[in-house]
């Protein structure tokens, strides 16, 4: 089973994967989102809805780490909210990986059949 964190533990564990990262240079945008700010990515469709609920609490999984460090990534190259919304749909796991440095759980694709027709 995956990792699973909390809205903090969350934010903590982008903060750890986000250091490495040079800071913003117009001091706009922040270098580490808080909670209310990973809320406003959920709300903006940034951000896929918590992978599970135990009671009140919202847990979230390696992917919503992935795409917090690339928002965060594609605002450090000077990318709005809006522009990262109109790109997002376009992005598959892969890619997201590639962009965060985040590793992602293969999805299993079944495998096609050689002779469909037959």
């Amino acid at each position: 089973m995956d990792a699973l964190w909390t809205l903090p533990e969350l934010v903590a564990e982008v903060a750890a994967r986000i250091a490495a990262l040079p800071a913003p240079k117009n001091g706009q945008v922040r270098a580490v989102p808080d909670e209310r700010t990973v809320r406003y990515y959920v709300t903006l469709g940034l951000l896929d809805r918590p992978s599970a609920m135990r009671g009140r609490t919202a847990l979230y999984g390696p992917r919503h780490v992935a795409q917090v460090v690339a928002i965060k990534r594609l605002q450090t190259m000077g990318r709005s909210l809006s522009e990262i919304q109109a790109l997002w749909p376009t992005l598959d796991d892969a890619t997201l990986a590639r962009m965060s440095g985040v590793a992602l759980p293969a999805a299993v694709v079944p495998a096609a059949r050689a002779e469909f027709w037959k």
